[in-house]
């Protein structure tokens, strides 16, 4: 899959369909390989029942591709795989101008966290299963926090530009699916200004 060439939400709805946080979760598990519906479900512990409606909207809505279809049993399975390994959205797409515009912000911002919230629950959900079954016990950290603190706008664009590095070193050090001693890492990134009711409009 070309990661330089992502795929560009053109259009609120298609941007509602991206924002559902399940929905979220499944182009995430298939942007490195197609998978059957059944594979899927099985990762996020559902039945594969719950999810033929939102693989259908998906692929309605040009976000997942067909990779291969076969009889299995007598029925038709198919593999799905997400079309890009990235996906924006259309400058024009969000904007505070509009009512529209405004709503296509919030969608991106509540899906991304929704969609965080979720894995990381899953995740732990999952891995108490797993020690539960006899895993072994295997120490990780994960990171959680928030902070707001008040710093001058002279430093502003070097935080940016040192969280997009840190981002770029978590991308390039990406291995190849199925290779030995890996495993995925979720990363979420939420650098904005602080802004309250109470204070001037050109604060």
């Amino acid at each position: 899959m070309d990661d330089k060439n992502p795929f560009i939400i053109q259009d609120r709805e298609t941007l509602k369909v991206m924002a559902d946080p399940l929905r979220h979760q499944i182009i995430e598990l298939l942007i490195d390989s197609p998978q059957t519906i059944k594979q899927v479900a099985d990762k996020l512990g559902l039945a594969p029942s719950k999810l033929y409606y939102h693989f259908n909207l998906l692929e309605k809505h040009g976000l997942l591709k067909v990779m291969e279809t076969r009889m299995v049993s007598n029925l038709m399975e198919r593999s799905y795989q997400a079309v890009a390994s990235c996906f924006e959205l259309a400058p024009g797409l969000l904007t505070t101008s509009t009512d529209e515009g405004k709503a296509a912000v919030n969608e991106a911002i509540v899906s991304t966290i929704d969609a965080t919230r979720d894995d990381i629950l899953r995740s732990l959900q999952a891995r108490y299963f797993q020690l539960e079954q006899g895993a072994p016990a295997q120490p990780r950290r994960m990171m959680l926090t928030r902070q707001v603190r008040r710093i001058p706008e002279t430093r502003v664009t070097e935080f940016q530009e040192r969280l997009e590095t840190l981002l770029k070193d978590f991308t390039d050090a990406e291995s190849p699916p199925g290779a030995p001693e890996t495993r995925a890492y979720a990363i979420m990134v939420a650098f904005y200004p602080n802004f309250y009711f109470e204070e001037t409009p050109n604060g």
